[in-house]
């Protein structure tokens, strides 16, 4: 059987979260985000951290092509998507996806591509206002 991921790759976005990005080979009405896991052998299943700020990209990766927290109007396929799951320390370094697992071991910087489009609004930012 065909894998149904192209491309797969995990960034350091800062030093509390990583930055996922996967190009999968199937319609963007067919993702359930709440099977994107993190598993965690301490906790029970129910409690395994999920992706989060869910991004649909255009194929090239360079702009979202529709808002956060929304899917694309018309469905796309393969899609190309970004989300983030938090560095605690998780023992096994892997997200559980529909996909397949994948490793986050080996993670390496943002891309400037990614930078220019990727919405994330950070605490640290908010409290630096007062």
């Amino acid at each position: 059987m065909k894998s149904k991921v192209q491309f797969f790759e995990c960034y350091d976005y800062n030093e509390e979260l990583y930055l996922i990005e996967m190009i999968i080979n199937d319609s963007s009405n067919n993702i359930d985000w709440s099977e994107f896991v993190v598993p965690e052998s301490n906790l029970p299943e129910k409690d395994w951290q999920c992706a989060f700020l869910e991004q649909y990209l255009n194929l090239d990766g360079t702009e979202k092509i529709c808002e956060l927290y929304d899917e694309p109007q018309e469905a796309v396929c393969p899609c190309r998507i970004a989300f983030f799951i938090y560095k605690y320390d998780t023992q096994e370094k892997k997200i559980i996806t529909p996909y397949g697992t994948f490793s986050f071991e080996n993670s390496i910087p943002m891309p400037e591509r990614l930078l220019k489009c990727i919405e994330f609004e950070d605490e640290e930012d908010e409290d630096d206002e007062d």
